[in-house]
């Protein structure tokens, strides 16, 4: 659905215009302030209502103003007096629309109507409108996402802090085993051993006394050979004597010859070194529990990467499922992407040829797009757009600042001076018709726009920011 015909009296600055567009572009030309804003403006004003009207819609020196706007099916009117404005719709066979606000917000839905505002919007109201579009709501994934990697970012601190503790720390295999040793059960160890090193020494010495009674025992027994006879009982109770001291001596020498002294060197050496095999056994100690925890901490992280894969994974199902407006057109890592390259690195062509596609698709039903800074584009992109709204049947009406009446419709002091280079003569003075009320002539400026097979969109003369002449083909 496109306008067929526009007219709007006594609107911002226009006094009396009338279009009939017979192409897909409709170029306004005309120099600062002659006007052609207010011409693009009256077509939004006519659709979208309260929230686009200005504080002061009338002309000045008038004390009321009209927009008609027509399309394929519907004629609406949207009429201004001071302090009030009026809307009417009809339909094709008369029949007045009710609640006509409602009627044009819905058939006209989320309009865009200038694709370069699109560019000009920051990055979360582009990746808004974008998602949007496509039906996509990525919000949930995202707070789930950005919750995940935050408590992933938080594991892996601790993870660092568990590695860097391993690498400060290492293993040493020498006192695997070893268990950690207290000085005072050492000291009371070594003192034990002590008496009973003494005790031994003094049964050695009292068993060696024995055997040194054994000897005496043998040489009185020859001093008093002379006196066996004499002497015979006492002889055999020294024999019995002798053989009990053997007896006992014998014991006495297995039992210290099994048990023999401790060697209290090493206990004196552990001593010594206690505090730094110590050092070891709670270093290995340490070691051992770090690397418990990385395990763990590395598992924990692990599920957090596989958790935000999923998301992204979901995501992408999402958005490969969602009708794309421009073939190549994305959304990845929160930001908008054309054959992945994220836009704001696109470069002007390609952004100029997706905003054009997002536009047209938020405009499905009502094809009408509307550029005001149509001097600021360049011949290449000025050939990008007619091309897209050529090829996709939309209707577009360019504001170009010019000086230069030979190309597009030229306005002057709010009315239609040229077309094309022909001359268009001034509207005659309004009548009064039998209510009263001043009419402009159905007749008066009408401009049928010719058909712009080739629109050579032509730049103001001695301008900086004019355009460059365009493709002879268009």
């Amino acid at each position: 659905m496109k306008i067929i015909r526009l007219s709007a009296e006594n609107v911002m600055k226009l006094s009396a215009v009338e279009i009939v567009p017979q192409d897909n572009l409709i170029l306004i030309t005309g120099e600062n302030g002659a006007g052609k804003s207010s011409v693009l403006d009256s077509i939004v004003m006519a659709l979208c209502g309260k929230s686009t009207i200005p504080d002061k819609p009338i002309k000045d020196g008038a004390d009321k103003g009209k927009i008609v706007v027509e399309l394929e099916q519907y004629r609406i009117e949207r009429s201004f007096t001071q302090g009030n404005s009026y809307l009417k719709i009809e339909n094709s066979n008369g029949s007045t629309v009710k609640s006509p606000q409602k009627f044009l917000d819905e058939l006209i839905g989320k309009i865009s109507f200038d694709p370069l505002e699109f560019m000009n919007q920051r990055p979360d109201d582009q990746n808004e409108i974008f998602l949007s579009l496509i039906g996509v709501d990525v919000k949930p994934l995202d707070a789930e996402e950005e919750t995940l990697r935050n408590e992933r970012q938080e594991v892996g601190r601790d993870l660092k802090k568990a590695e860097a503790f391993i690498a400060s720390h290492p293993y040493h295999a020498d006192y695997m085993n070893v268990e950690e040793q207290s000085i005072g059960d050492l000291s009371a160890k070594l003192t034990q051993a002590l008496q009973y090193n003494q005790e031994w020494d003094r049964q050695q010495e009292e068993n060696e006394d024995l055997k040194f009674k054994g000897s005496e025992c043998r040489l009185r027994i020859n001093k008093i050979q002379e006196e066996i006879e004499a002497l015979i009982q006492e002889s055999k109770s020294l024999d019995i004597e002798i053989d009990t001291l053997k007896s006992t001596y014998r014991e006495k020498r297995d039992h210290l010859e099994s048990n023999p002294k401790y060697d209290i060197s090493e206990i004196q050496d552990q001593m010594n070194n206690v505090e730094e095999i110590n050092a070891f056994v709670r270093a290995n100690t340490a070691h051992l529990e770090a690397v418990e925890e990385a395990k763990e901490l590395n598992t924990v992280y692990n599920d957090y990467s596989t958790r935000i894969s999923d998301i992204d994974v979901q995501r992408k199902e999402l958005l490969s499922s969602a009708p794309m407006p421009v073939p190549g057109l994305s959304f990845e890592s929160g930001k908008i992407t054309y054959n992945s390259i994220p836009l704001a690195q696109c470069s002007d062509g390609e952004k100029l040829m997706i905003s054009l596609g997002i536009s047209m698709a938020l405009n499905p039903t009502l094809r009408v797009l509307r550029i005001k800074d149509g001097s600021l584009l360049d011949e290449k992109n000025r050939k990008i757009i007619y091309d897209r709204i050529k090829d996709n049947d939309f209707q577009l009406w360019l504001e170009s600042v010019s000086s230069d009446k030979s190309v597009g419709i030229f306005i002057e002091d709010g009315s239609i001076v040229a077309i094309d280079g022909q001359a268009v003569a001034p509207p005659p003075a309004a009548r009064k018709t039998r209510a009263g009320k001043s009419k402009v002539p159905e007749t008066a400026e009408t401009a049928k726009v010719p058909s712009l097979t080739s629109p050579p969109l032509a730049p103001e003369v001695n301008t900086p920011a004019a355009a460059p002449p365009p493709p002879e083909d268009w």
